[in-house]
């Protein structure tokens, strides 16, 4: 009874998807996995997984989460569990059709799932992940020197 009463109520964590700002803002198109949910390739991210962080946004606000080194470890050097103060996030494989997309990229069906710090499901949600080894924004073109333009 007293561990019933010493417990938080339960809230849904719903994680809001990066913007191509978020992502230039906070630099995280650098090598890792990120995961969309549904299957359009066009879905934004609303997981970025990196070597040694992870991402959430939540009410607008970017969340960074530890690296569980003892995690399956993914493509580009991205783990599968990564822990924060509140709650822990899992990215598990899902069966289905994996395949190497555009700048040698690898995506297959996933599942993304967020932990209250009570162990509880606070999201839940099936979609892709994808990997790269390089950084997954495109490139921006140079700016020509003022030297180049004679």
């Amino acid at each position: 009874m007293v561990e019933r009463m010493n417990k938080p109520p339960f809230r849904p964590i719903r994680p809001e998807p990066f913007t191509a700002e978020d992502i230039a803002q906070y630099d995280l198109a650098r090598a890792g996995c990120m995961f969309r949910p549904g299957n359009r390739a066009n879905e934004a991210p609303v997981f970025i997984a990196q070597q040694d962080r992870g991402y959430l946004k939540i009410e607008g606000k970017l969340l960074p989460l530890a690296v569980r080194n003892d995690s399956a470890e993914l493509p580009s050097g991205a783990h599968s569990t990564y822990i924060g103060a509140q709650n822990w996030v899992e990215l598990v494989a899902q069966a289905g059709q994996g395949g190497t997309g555009s700048e040698g990229a690898q995506t297959w069906p996933s599942r993304f799932v967020i932990h209250d710090a009570n162990e509880r499901v606070a999201f839940d949600a099936v979609g892709q992940v994808r990997c790269v080894e390089g950084g997954s924004a495109p490139a921006k073109e140079p700016t020509p020197s003022p030297s180049d333009q004679s």
